[in-house]
């Protein structure tokens, strides 16, 4: 069951969500600036990484990384239904879970599997720059759907993901032999062990 939570608790969550989505922003930014310095201590290096901190001030300046610049919008798009209810269930199938006729209120952990075997297979800046612009408003819930911020381009990309992980899904009747398979097939990094509770 949801946890019922007092006024007093949810303004504490939400400092708390504010503070870890700040912490986020920052290791992000230090991170693509990092990675922009091929040698961070020559002085000519140290010039450019002080600029480049000072270019990536304003989070419009990250569309200047191409990878986001042809995947990510800087405004959500209406919301369109894309996350189909065969790719749910065969989640649930792999997990033993109970499947009803529609599958709604997920989990939280499928957010988790989602990300790992659909939008990991972006470029690695995508998923993060996405919490960045979609954060949670309290944990694990945010405003909009990541996809609503993913471009036309990107969206196709995106349903042929969802698509492919289905049909692979199928194929297999436990999901760490499924993901193992599947993230070693598109080249998505994954840890080997990846266990969460049971959903009851």
């Amino acid at each position: 069951m949801t946890k019922k939570y007092t006024e007093e608790e949810l303004e504490q969550l939400k400092v708390l969500q504010e503070k870890k989505n700040k912490e986020f922003l920052k290791d992000f930014i230090l991170h693509q600036t990092e990675s922009l310095v091929s040698n961070k201590y020559s002085d000519e290096s140290l010039d450019k990484e002080l600029e480049k901190r000072q270019i990536l001030k304003t989070i419009t300046d990250f569309w200047k990384i191409e990878s986001i610049n042809i995947n990510v919008l800087n405004e959500p798009l209406e919301y369109e239904k894309i996350f189909t209810q065969d790719f749910y269930k065969e989640i649930y199938r792999l997990h033993n879970w109970q499947i009803p006729d529609i599958i709604s209120n997920k989990p939280w952990v499928v957010g988790r599997f989602t990300n790992e075997i659909i939008y990991f297979r972006f470029s690695q800046e995508v998923l993060p720059f996405l919490r960045i612009l979609n954060p949670c408003v309290l944990p694990g819930i945010r405003i909009y759907k990541h996809h609503q911020y993913l471009t036309r381009g990107a969206r196709i990309k995106l349903e042929q993901f969802i698509n492919e992980a289905t049909e692979e899904m199928k194929n297999y009747e436990n999901w760490d032999s499924f993901r193992i398979a599947y993230c070693s097939k598109y080249n998505v990094p994954y840890q080997l062990k990846f266990s969460f509770p049971s959903n009851n």
